[in-house]
């Protein structure tokens, strides 16, 4: 073949192939909440992502992308057109800092009314300390017996006891996510932000993560709904769609129009715990 015609055939080629995409998971969820005495916050939606060991989840005010192969952290304010990335030691350790300065301004504010001296500022590095596992709770996961039809899916539901008192409740599908997301990565992602929180949710999350029972039941498999109960009250959050897609790689990208602030400037409201979870095989709720 002359060289000019060889290289026409090759443009043409070229000209004509897809953009690069992933083969990979979208799953729409439909997440609710509920406080102490029973009231029920609204309804929301979101759309996860999940391709070549990333996860992106598109929620009403802020979207997260976690590629767990690079170990980095991605969060987006899609109205301001803002962006914030690190490493998910950083993520932590950021989200960290914003929630006790938001802790620390409300308890001033509480403080100055009652005519007393503010707190002062934090001295030193807002990095969690490490979890003792030998000081966690103990946990127990049994099946209840039941099983549901949920996005196309049978689930079976299993109930997690964290120190005898039931923390989560989850419905397990035979899913099998282990070819786009590394599960030993996940884990490891899921336990930096588990040392970041606080409270008795903190404890329980630490403890149920490093349950070899939860990885045997969802290292091969997808949480399809689950319902977490905490002194807050109480989160939901059911899969409502699961379909295999082809993704172009900008779905993990952030938009060239998009600008790099503080992790701070990102959120609408600065956090007093730690935001929902974007993981493919459970979820954090947003207490």
């Amino acid at each position: 073949m002359p060289s000019t015609l060889r290289s026409l055939t090759i443009a043409a080629v070229l000209a004509f192939s897809p953009t690069l995409a992933h083969a990979g998971w979208v799953i729409e969820w439909s997440t609710s909440a509920s406080g102490p005495k029973g009231q029920t916050m609204p309804a929301q939606q979101a759309t996860q992502s999940i391709a070549a060991d990333q996860v992106r989840m598109d929620q009403p005010e802020v979207v997260t992308i976690v590629n767990y192969d690079k170990d980095s952290f991605t969060m987006m304010n899609p109205v301001k057109q803002y962006f914030w990335s690190g490493s998910t030691t950083e993520y932590v350790r950021e989200m960290t800092r914003t929630r006790d300065a938001a802790m620390r301004e409300k308890i001033n504010a509480m403080t100055k009314q009652q005519g007393k001296d503010p707190l002062a500022e934090p001295v030193g590095d807002p990095t969690p300390r490490p979890v003792d596992p030998a000081k966690l709770p103990p946990v127990s996961i049994t099946s209840a017996g039941v099983k549901e039809t949920i996005a196309g899916y049978e689930a079976e539901k299993y109930e997690v006891k964290v120190d005898g008192q039931l923390f989560e409740e989850l419905w397990i599908a035979p899913l099998d996510l282990s070819a786009d997301i590394n599960y030993d990565r996940y884990l490891a992602s899921q336990l930096k932000n588990s040392a970041a929180m606080l409270g008795k949710s903190a404890e329980a999350y630490n403890a149920v993560y490093r349950n070899p029972e939860y990885r045997r039941l969802t290292e091969k498999a997808t949480v399809l709904k689950n319902v977490t109960h905490h002194l807050a009250g109480k989160f939901e959050r059911t899969a409502t769609s699961v379909q295999q897609r082809d993704l172009p790689a900008s779905t993990f990208e952030v938009p060239e129009s998009y600008r790099k602030v503080r992790l701070s400037d990102v959120l609408e409201k600065p956090p007093l715990t730690m935001p929902a979870d974007s993981s493919p095989a459970g979820s954090m709720p947003k207490n």
